[in-house]
C-alpha cells in the first residue's frame, strides 16, 4: 500500500503525476464473511474520500433489511484494507497455526487440544488485509486532509451494519461470539467464555471495531474500567509459553487489527 501527499506547489505536479498514475482496484462489501458486492476500477491513485463516497452510492442497493429499507453503516466498524500486501500478515497467520498446532502435541489433553483447533479455526478464517488505520466516516475526511490520502493497488472497502455480538479468543475455553450487552464488562464475557489453566489473568486485550488495541487491566488490584464497542474481540493471552513462542499473543493481536467485520 502507498500514499501520495498532495504537492504544496504546482511546479512539482509533473513529477508527482509520473509518480501515481497506477491502476486501483476496491472491492466493497457490508461484511468480510461474504464475497464483495461492488467493484470497482479507477485508472490511477484514488482519494480516501472518492472511494468511501463512491461505497456509499453503491451499497444501499445491497445493505437492506427484509423491509428494502437500507441499514445504517456502522462507523466504528468501517475497515479500508490493502488486500494485495498480505505476505506479512499471511506469515503471521502461518506462524500463529504452527504454534498452537505444537501447543496442542506437547500436552496429552484431547478437551485442550480442541479449544486450541477451535481458535486455530478461527485464526484461519479471518479476512487479512493491512488496515488504515483511520476514521472513514465521511464527514470527518473532508475536515481532515490527513484522512484523505492517494492510494493505489488491490483495496477492500467494508461498510458494516452495526453488529450484536463480540468475539471471546485466545486462551479460553469456548472460543467464539457472545451476545454484546452495554453493561457487560470484560470480566463478564472472559467468565462467560471460561478461562484455560494457562491463561493471562491480570489483562486482557480489546481490539475495538476500528482497530484499536487496548490492554486492559482486570486484577482487582489495577482494575481499569473500559468501554467495549459492538463488534469488539477479546483476546486472552497464553501465559505458559516454551520456546520461541514469545510472539505467539503479539501475533495474533496483530491479525485481530487487520481484519474487518
Amino acid at each position: 500500500m502507498r500514499y501520495y501527499i498532495a504537492p504544496l506547489a504546482l511546479v512539482l505536479s509533473s513529477a508527482l503525476t509520473a509518480t501515481v498514475h497506477a491502476e486501483t482496484q476496491l472491492f466493497i462489501s457490508t461484511s468480510t464473511n461474504q464475497d464483495a458486492q461492488v467493484q470497482l476500477n479507477y485508472p490511477t491513485a484514488v482519494r480516501i474520500e472518492q472511494i468511501v463516497q463512491d461505497g456509499l452510492q453503491q451499497l444501499p442497493a445491497y445493505n437492506k433489511t427484509t423491509n428494502k429499507e437500507v441499514v445504517p453503516i456502522y462507523w466504528l466498524g468501517a475497515a479500508l484494507l490493502d488486500i494485495q500486501n498480505t505476505a506479512a500478515l499471511e506469515t503471521k497467520r502461518q506462524q500463529v497455526l504452527s504454534q498452537l498446532a505444537k501447543m496442542g502435541q506437547v500436552k496429552d489433553d484431547s478437551a485442550y487440544i480442541a479449544k486450541l483447533a477451535k481458535l486455530a479455526q478461527l485464526i484461519r478464517s479471518l479476512q487479512l488485509g493491512q488496515r488504515v488505520m483511520q476514521p472513514l466516516d465521511i464527514d470527518l475526511i473532508r475536515i481532515n486532509d490527513s484522512y484523505n490520502s492517494l492510494i493505489d493497488g488491490r483495496f477492500l472497502l467494508v461498510l458494516p451494519p452495526r453488529p450484536s455480538t463480540v468475539t471471546v479468543l485466545g486462551a479460553v475455553a469456548q472460543t467464539g461470539d457472545l451476545a454484546w450487552q452495554g453493561q457487560k464488562t470484560s470480566k463478564d464475557y472472559l467468565k462467560q467464555a471460561g478461562l484455560l489453566d494457562n491463561a493471562e489473568t491480570s489483562f486482557v486485550w480489546i481490539i475495538q471495531p476500528d482497530g484499536k488495541a487496548i490492554k486492559q487491566p482486570i486484577s482487582y488490584w489495577n482494575h481499569q474500567e473500559q468501554d467495549i464497542a459492538p463488534g469488539a474481540s477479546l483476546y486472552v493471552e497464553f501465559s505458559s509459553l516454551f520456546n520461541d513462542y514469545t510472539q505467539l499473543n503479539e501475533n495474533i493481536v496483530e491479525l485481530l487489527r487487520n481484519r474487518a467485520l
